[in-house]
């Protein structure tokens, strides 16, 4: 008896430091994954978030993108009607500001030890899909982490969990979990997920992330754009995210297809080398 007790304590004291480690090991994952692929967006005053989505060296220089929604940076694109004396006519004409980009650092996956800021550029914008892509100025230096996008081939389920990640009410970037609640809303002609991992103002731009197992990491799912309102209240845990189908269209038709490992093609149209991804109603939707 004593033997059997003596065997048994051993086993629990063996397992406890894997228990610990496993979990260690999950909350880094997650930290890697997605909370550090999630950064802020300042246009002017206003402020949102978005989501590195390619940082790699291309040519000579680095060039980095991150993902956020164009009703967090309009502010920054200006089109005012201006007279051209050549034309004799009132133009328009484009103009668009640069935004900071704002990256959180931590120590020991919990102290909070300032953040790194870098300029960057609006390179493409659909409003109507509501989404845009800037492009950071710093040549030198990548992103240390980059989030893996949800490949075409792999599907959702309702009910699978979910994480939400942004900066919520200009806070810096945090993780709320829930479940896909719904997979096929049309929004202004555009598909949205439905989930209920609550987001709030300023989660705007970020990422909705889940567990892929075909590759053992958390990919980017949607963007997290609306939230949903009854009355005047905010409903936070009906939380809508921009469809990646929506995200891959948009990106190809502004050129930017190899964030998605396409193949890139030269001035005659053909296929040159592949890029490596450094990764990878209630008022239905008020935008937050």
């Amino acid at each position: 008896m004593a033997l059997r007790t003596l065997t048994l304590a051993l086993l629990v004291a063996l397992c406890l430091p894997f228990s610990a480690l496993a979990q260690t090991d999950d909350l880094t994952k997650r930290h890697e994954d997605m909370l550090y692929t999630v950064v802020l967006v300042q246009a002017g005053a206003s402020s949102g978030s978005g989501t590195v989505v390619f940082s790699d060296i291309r040519g000579d220089d680095y060039e980095t993108f991150v993902l956020t929604n164009f009703h967090v940076v309009d502010t920054a694109v200006k089109v005012e009607e201006e007279w051209d004396p050549k034309a004799q006519e009132e133009v328009k004409r484009e103009r668009r500001e640069p935004v900071e980009v704002l990256w959180q650092e931590y120590n020991d996956l919990s102290a909070f030890i300032g953040t790194s800021g870098k300029t960057a550029d609006i390179v493409a914008y659909d409003q109507a899909a509501d989404l845009a892509l800037l492009k950071i100025r710093d040549r030198e230096r990548g992103a240390l982490h980059v989030a893996s996008l949800l490949p075409e081939d792999q599907a959702l389920y309702m009910s699978e969990p979910v994480f939400a990640v942004g900066g919520g009410l200009g806070k810096p970037p945090f993780m709320s979990e829930g479940v896909l609640g719904y997979l096929h809303e049309q929004i202004e002609g555009y598909p949205y997920l439905l989930s209920t991992a609550p987001i709030i103002f300023g989660n705007s731009g970020g990422a909705l992330f889940r567990h892929g197992d075909h590759c053992g990491c958390y990919e980017m799912i949607g963007v997290p754009s609306r939230v949903s309102a009854s009355w005047f209240t905010v409903v936070p845990h009906m939380a809508w995210s921009i469809a990646m189908e929506t995200v891959r269209a948009f990106l190809r038709e502004n050129d930017h297809g190899f964030i998605l490992g396409d193949a890139r093609q030269d001035a005659a149209g053909e296929d040159v080398a592949g890029e490596d991804m450094a990764a990878g109603d209630a008022t239905a939707g008020e935008p937050e």
